[in-house]
């Protein structure tokens, strides 16, 4: 049995708020109808995704999507959601690449998709995904150690922002659609006393991050939250003049968000106090902003933060708030960008690959892919110990890359105007390309 499905398109406000006094063409899909009724959450936030670019862009970047193909590579494996509703674990012999295994191994048991990087710990990998089920996936071989369906079962709310495990390693947390951050016992998946936090009034699109046992994260209420991580309880909250989406970069004693009010924030991790941004003390306001929103995370290293922004713009600040440099890319900016001994790799939504020097913003042009790039981009990383709160450093000269075609690309980056593809794998057909296919795959 077919059914068959319209939704709207609508147009959002300058704040992210839906306008309903404008309306995009309708768009119709044919689903299963065993499938319709964990795919109906799925079709509100595809309707909603694409339009909240399109008011900054012009243009619908996500009518049929099935999420984000985002990667993460540890240890040798790299992990993947793929387009099809399916998890893959690719062995990773550097410059060749092979399938380890797939979840569900069945594309009929699809889970939705997945727009944020799954997270690897000690036995597990957890992954968020679109038909609202949170997964624990053995990732040695993709059995299920645990699996809950986050908030109310019988009518699961997506979940777009990606899981995130403690330091300790014991408890992973997720925001939901449905307004609520939870948070489980990272190795039984029962729900952790004092969860779900039902403080934020609208939906969580960001990943959380954590630090000294404090929870932060945004919300389509326009707040940025910080919660305690064992109690669950609100420490303290700020709003910002608009939806926020991005994940947290943690650096020093700050928080640095992005808003689509434009802004980039920096609060004081302690309580909140703004140190500079859009609404900060008279006087501190540096940086003065974006021309469009902030939905791409920062990230840092000692001396400076990276912020992406869908103008199109990179701006490199100062921990006091002043703008070192900027560099405009082309096109959008949604996928959060990697650090690696060479510089800082930004990708663009129209899939330009850039090198920047994170001195001056001078810009190395690379190869562009053949495909859109939404995904955060990976890098094999390991926590620099005399830097902790910072961005993980790059210990290789490899980037991961997901592509919206399906292909995944392992890309080295050189000190020259050009990239090597050490490997690319196209998801759909579960094979490795040869390397004369990866610059023209799917064209």
């Amino acid at each position: 049995m077919i059914a068959i499905v319209s939704y709207f398109f609508f147009h959002p406000g300058d704040n992210g708020a839906l306008a309903r006094s404008e309306i995009l063409p309708a768009k119709t899909l044919a689903i299963p109808k065993r499938q319709l009724g964990r795919r109906l959450g799925a079709l509100l936030l595809l309707a909603a995704l694409p339009l909240l670019i399109t008011a900054c862009t012009g243009r619908n970047l996500g009518a049929s999507d099935r999420g984000w193909s985002p990667v993460v590579a540890a240890e040798g494996t790299v992990y993947v959601g793929t387009i099809q509703g399916q998890v893959l674990a690719l062995k990773d012999s550097g410059n060749s690449v092979s399938l380890q295994w797939v979840f569900p191994a069945n594309e009929e048991d699809s889970i939705g998709g997945v727009y944020n990087s799954p997270v690897v710990g000690p036995d597990l990998l957890y992954v968020a995904a679109l038909n609202g089920t949170l997964f624990a996936l053995d990732k040695r071989t993709g059995d299920v150690g645990w699996s809950v369906v986050v908030g109310d079962a019988d009518e699961p709310a997506s979940l777009v922002g990606g899981p995130v495990l403690s330091p300790d390693n014991t408890i992973v947390l997720v925001g939901s659609e449905d307004g609520n951050l939870y948070a489980y016992d990272a190795r039984s998946g029962s729900l952790r006393r004092g969860y779900p936090f039902e403080g934020a009034e609208d939906k969580i699109w960001s990943t959380p991050a954590i630090k000294d046992g404090v929870v932060y994260f945004g919300s389509h209420d326009k707040n940025v939250y910080a919660v305690d991580l064992r109690s669950g309880e609100e420490k303290w909250r700020w709003e910002t003049g608009g939806a926020v989406v991005a994940r947290p970069l943690l650096f020093k004693d700050l928080v640095i968000i992005g808003s689509f009010d434009k802004n980039l924030y920096a609060l004081r991790a302690e309580d909140g106090t703004p140190v500079w941004g859009g609404q900060s003390f008279p006087g501190l306001q540096l940086f003065e902003g974006a021309g469009n929103w902030f939905w791409a995370g920062a990230v840092a290293n000692n001396s400076s933060i990276f912020a992406p922004a869908m103008d199109g713009k990179i701006y490199a600040i100062d921990g006091n708030g002043n703008l070192r440099w900027e560099q405009q890319l082309g096109s959008p900016i949604v996928s959060t960008p990697v650090l690696v001994p060479l510089g800082l790799i930004v990708a663009t939504r129209d899939g330009e690959i850039k090198r920047l020097d994170v001195d001056n913003g001078v810009i190395s042009g690379l190869p562009r892919l053949p495909s859109e790039v939404k995904a955060p981009l990976s890098a094999v990383t390991a926590i620099d110990p005399a830097n902790p709160d910072l961005s993980q450093v790059d210990q290789s000269d490899s980037v991961f890359i997901g592509t919206q075609d399906g292909i995944v690309y392992r890309l080295r980056v050189t000190s020259g105007q050009s990239q090597n593809h050490l490997w690319c794998f196209d998801t759909e057909q579960k094979i490795q390309l040869a390397n004369s296919e990866c610059s023209a795959a799917k064209e």
